[in-house]
Order: structure tokens, then C-alpha cells, then sequence
């Protein structure tokens, strides 16, 4: 009769331990597991990433050489300076039009455009291809969270906090 109590002890030792060894197995399951998962995203965070590097957004002026814009006192056309983006938001060109450098409806001074005007037109352009290319990379890092699964908004910022754009 003590020896069947010595056996259920040792049975209960085993099944306690067999419990153990369970649960350690399913923890390192869910550590490769989520490493695995972890490998992926990285994967296709890089590839998105090359994919993005590879793109390029233009913006435009809104003073310059293509379609008319009424502003201040003279008449300027939109697409005189032009900056184009890498989809990383990296600004990668500068291209100024020499038909909007010398445009008689530009200055009253000599029909050339005045420091001033070619310094705005260079800050319209940047602010404008820096809005398209996070519009873009915005809706790149979407599709990826849907592919991985996450939420496809980001979390808001806290309370008492904004959004520093560098260009705005």
C-alpha cells in the first residue's frame, strides 16, 4: 500500500515535470516564432525601403513656367523651380527653369527675378515635393502593415503634442 503512494508521488513528480517541460516548449516555439515574424518584417521593411529609394516625386513652384497664377504684383506660372524626392523624403535635384530666371512679367527691374522671389519659388518647391513624397512613403508603410497585420494608422500623438514637419 506505501508503495502505490511512492509510485502516485512519482507519477505526480512526472507529470509535474512533463507540465514544465510543456510550457518551456511552447515558450521557445513562441520566441522562434516571433523572431521568424520579426526576420520578415525586416525583409520587407528593407525591400520597401529600396522600393521607395528608387522613386521620385517632382515639386513644383508655384511661381514659373507652366500655367498662370496671379500673385502679388506680377504674373507668375507655376513650375519655375522644380525639387525632385527620393520616396525617403530625400531631396535629390534642383532644377531651375531659365525662361522663369528671365521673365520680363517677373520684376519690374530688367525683366529678371529677384532674389527673393527665386528664394520663395525654392520654398514652395521643396514644401511641395516633401508633401508628396511622405504622401507617398505614407501609403507604402500602410500597405505594409496590412500585409504584416498591424493597425494601418499610426497612434496619434499624445495630447499637448503636434507633428514638427520641417518645411511647414
Amino acid at each position: 500500500f506505501q508503495k502505490k503512494d511512492n509510485n502516485n508521488e512519482a507519477a505526480k513528480e512526472f507529470t509535474g515535470e512533463s507540465a514544465k517541460e510543456a510550457e518551456l516548449m511552447h515558450r521557445t516555439a513562441k520566441i522562434m516564432e516571433d523572431h521568424r515574424r520579426s526576420q520578415e518584417t525586416a525583409e520587407r521593411t528593407a525591400a520597401m525601403m529600396e522600393e521607395l529609394s528608387s522613386i521620385q516625386v517632382v515639386g513644383k513652384s508655384k511661381a514659373g513656367a507652366s500655367g498662370s497664377i496671379g500673385i502679388g504684383g506680377g504674373d507668375r506660372r507655376r513650375g519655375g523651380v522644380k525639387v525632385t524626392f527620393n520616396g525617403e523624403q530625400r531631396p535629390i535635384g534642383v532644377e531651375v527653369d531659365p525662361n522663369y530666371l528671365f521673365s520680363s512679367s517677373m520684376s519690374e527691374s530688367q525683366g529678371i527675378v529677384s532674389v527673393d522671389e527665386l528664394n520663395e519659388a525654392i520654398i514652395d518647391a521643396l514644401e511641395d515635393g516633401y508633401e508628396q513624397s511622405g504622401k507617398l512613403m505614407e501609403e507604402k508603410i500602410k500597405g505594409l502593415y496590412g500585409q504584416l497585420g498591424l493597425p494601418r494608422e499610426p497612434p496619434s500623438l499624445p495630447s499637448g503634442q503636434e507633428n514638427t514637419n520641417r518645411w511647414k
